[in-house]
């Protein structure tokens, strides 16, 4: 399960291993020993933009005529 979030306080990229400051954006999913998305029973992962997008967790939409992040799975 994917939670969208907004840093409180100083965390670390699980993956990078780099810092996620004060307000920013980053990404928690619950992950299976292998490494795969799960929706319950997994081991929740912190990731930071960067490697959100990377592993294709996010990813850019443009909607009227603006560009934005999304954590939402792609619907095509």
């Amino acid at each position: 399960m994917r939670r969208g979030c907004i840093t409180q306080s100083l965390l670390i990229c699980s993956k990078c291993g780099g810092e996620i400051v004060v307000p920013s954006r980053y990404l928690v999913v619950d992950e299976d020993e292998k490494g795969n998305e799960v929706e319950e029973g997994g081991k929740s992962v912190i990731y930071c933009i960067d490697c959100a997008l990377e592993k294709g967790y996010a990813h850019y939409r443009e909607s009227k005529g603006e560009r934005f992040l999304s954590f939402l799975p792609d619907s095509e």
